[in-house]
């Protein structure tokens, strides 16, 4: 009986970490790595990707006043700071979130590394372009709302204003607004992603979306009313039809999704019927 105070002949973990022809695997793809593993490379993870912010957020810090000069001259023309620190509280905040956007590719990137092991191969193949989608579709919502959707709805509150009353807007307060604004503006682009998702798993089909039309336009007015009080006509026409559209083109959208899921089922049926593909 071997003596428990002499090494192991051979390490355990080799037949764990390389094949027989000496190629590494990489152990989660055989889930054989463990917990604190996982947890370690997680830590490393959340330091690349906050170095790589912090990066991006010195040259936020750049043009973050850049930003904040054309943000006030599309909306309010002057704002006004309520204590000594506002003003840098704001551009610091407004840097990061610009160092992010820089950032973002490496961000990404990073993260998909972390989560690439333990996908499937299917998954693999969506994962990338939905996550490319969502990104330029957020960003275009978030640039539609810096650059019109903001300044719109700002134009619009003001009308309210009567002889005797000064509009004075803190910067804070501005930046807030705009922030919830880019949001949702951002997500509401998530919109014909979504519906190509739904279509595509069979949780939707394109003629439910196209029937369900006037109740879609009804919401999508009512959002605009709550959005934008005031001069509702002038509002809704400027914001909704927008909307409008975006639901008509996710539509779409859906029936271009749904004629490929169906000529790839076509496809498949006859290739078993060949017998190209094998039974299971």
């Amino acid at each position: 009986m071997s003596s428990p105070h002499l090494p192991p002949a051979e390490d355990p973990r080799r037949h764990r970490e390389f094949r027989p022809d000496d190629e590494w695997v990489d152990p989660r793809q055989t889930g054989e790595m463990h917990f604190l593993d996982h947890l370690e490379e997680l830590r490393r993870l959340l330091q690349q990707v906050f170095a790589g912010v912090a990066i991006g957020a010195l040259a936020g810090w750049w043009l973050a006043p850049r930003v904040l000069a054309d943000l006030i001259a599309r909306t309010v023309q002057t704002t006004v700071v309520m204590s000594p620190f506002e003003a840098f509280n704001e551009r610091l905040k407004l840097a990061a979130l610009i160092g992010l956007m820089i950032a973002l590719p490496y961000v990404l990137w990073r993260i998909w590394s972390f989560v690439l092991p333990g996908l499937l191969k299917q998954e693999r193949r969506w994962v990338v372009p939905l996550s490319l989608a969502s990104c330029v579709l957020f960003a275009a919502g978030a640039w539609a709302a810096y650059s019109y959707v903001v300044p719109l709805v700002i134009h619009v509150l003001q009308q309210f204003l009567t002889p005797g009353m000064v509009s004075q807007i803190r910067l804070s307060l501005l930046l807030d607004f705009f922030y919830n604004m880019a949001l949702a503006c951002g997500v509401l682009m998530q919109l014909p992603l979504v519906t190509m998702l739904l279509t595509a798993i069979g949780l939707v089909t394109p003629m439910f979306l196209l029937k369900q039309w006037r109740a879609a336009i009804v919401v999508i007015f009512v959002v605009t009313a709550a959005i934008t009080p005031g001069d509702v006509v002038s509002a809704q026409v400027v914001m909704g039809g927008p909307m409008a559209l975006l639901y008509f083109l996710s539509v779409g959208l859906s029936f271009f999704v749904a004629k490929r899921k169906t000529e790839a089922e076509v496809a498949e049926t006859a290739a078993l019927e060949r017998g190209d593909i094998g039974h299971d």
